[in-house]
């Protein structure tokens, strides 16, 4: 494969990843609460996005899902497990990430409305 046919591969897949990513959002936010979509988003995204290597020893990267189906359908079912590790890894931190900014994200929130009702306690006081 030559280096353009490898970037427009890239940009192929990139594209249809980004229509996919954008549609599976449009779904999951309107069927579960918000805070469990955002984590289900962030997932999908960990593992389709992540990039390892075809070979063992090359240079060359291309999707660690891809990777992961390909070399369980050529060689074996441990051979896919070289390219699990990245991806559990990315979905792993993805994962802590929006868990803990959801989690900011809610107690700014209640301390901004629990603001909100003392400034309204202490006008009505005077």
């Amino acid at each position: 494969m030559e280096t353009s046919d490898y970037i427009i591969a890239w940009l192929i897949y990139l594209i249809a990843s980004i229509a996919m990513s954008y549609l599976f959002w449009r779904t999951i936010k309107k069927v579960f609460w918000i805070d469990l979509a955002y984590v289900l988003q962030v997932t999908f995204m960990a593992v389709i996005f992540t990039p390892w290597y075809v070979e063992a020893d090359g240079s060359i990267l291309a999707p660690a899902i891809i990777i992961f189906v390909m070399d369980i359908v050529t060689i074996e079912l441990v051979a896919g497990i070289r390219s699990l590790v990245p991806m559990a890894m990315a979905i792993i931190l993805s994962s802590i990430i929006t868990i803990a900014s959801i989690a900011t994200y809610r107690v700014r929130k209640v301390r901004r409305l629990l603001g909100i009702k003392k400034t309204r306690r202490a006008r009505k006081a005077l």
